[in-house]
């Protein structure tokens, strides 16, 4: 595994951010939506009344962050959300505007490029404030896993130490994230095997974002899709 430096850009508290608590989302996004929420780990309630939030990010206006930085970029693209980090260190992620206390969030993942050494990261965020507080549940490229606390002024701890997986799928791969913050109790699941779970009561409330992370000068970009979010 390659060295991590744990770099937070700090960019994405420019002007551009779109707005939180909209209302009359069309289409594909769904707040308290009817049917199955689609999760299928048996500690998530799949009754229509437990989902939150979901979206395929076909619409464009369903509120999540667009940014252009000097250290990378984050937005809608074909139906998809993206994040690019462009390299040393520079950590981007984008809010989707909202705010949820206790969730359960799935996600698929796809790398789509990355340094030729895998040397990233990306995942999701739970609680997050856009200083960068909030906890980190990220995967890597070259398989690793992790799971980490961000406060303000770049300072990360890390709740689970960097760790190898066999679950993760590596290189240009697409790997479902599945992550749980149920009060003090945080975990992360990658394609349906828990991986790492933990106690922290920093923090109990936040916004949800997707991040990516590039430690070489080469960037990073990860597609997200079909995000949904629960009740634990």
């Amino acid at each position: 595994m390659h060295q991590r430096l744990f770099v937070i850009s700090g960019l994405l508290l420019a002007a551009g951010l779109a707005c939180s608590g909209l209302t009359n989302l069309s289409g594909d996004v769904s707040e308290g939506s009817s049917g199955e929420s689609g999760f299928s780990d048996g500690s998530i309630n799949e009754a229509s009344s437990d989902t939150l939030f979901s979206d395929s990010f076909a619409d464009e206006s369903s509120g999540w962050e667009i940014g252009d930085y000097s250290g990378g970029r984050v937005g809608y693209w074909n139906g998809e959300y993206y994040v690019t980090s462009l390299g040393d260190g520079q950590t981007m992620w984008g809010l989707a505007n909202r705010g949820f206390d206790d969730v359960a969030i799935k996600v698929r993942s796809q790398q789509v490029s990355a340094p030729s050494n895998d040397n990233n990261d990306y995942g999701v965020i739970c609680r997050a404030n856009a200083d960068g507080a909030g906890y980190f549940f990220l995967i890597s490229g070259d398989g690793f896993f992790a799971i980490l606390r961000g406060d303000a002024n770049d300072q990360f701890e890390q709740l689970i130490d960097w760790t190898s997986s066999n679950a993760i799928n590596q290189g240009n791969s697409s790997n479902e994230i599945q992550v749980t913050c149920d009060g003090e109790n945080l975990s992360l699941q990658v394609n349906g095997e828990l991986l790492a779970s933990v106690k922290d009561s920093r923090y109990s409330a936040g916004d949800i974002a997707l991040t990516a992370t590039s430690y070489e000068s080469t960037s990073t970009e990860i597609h997200f899709d079909d995000i949904e979010v629960a009740r634990p």
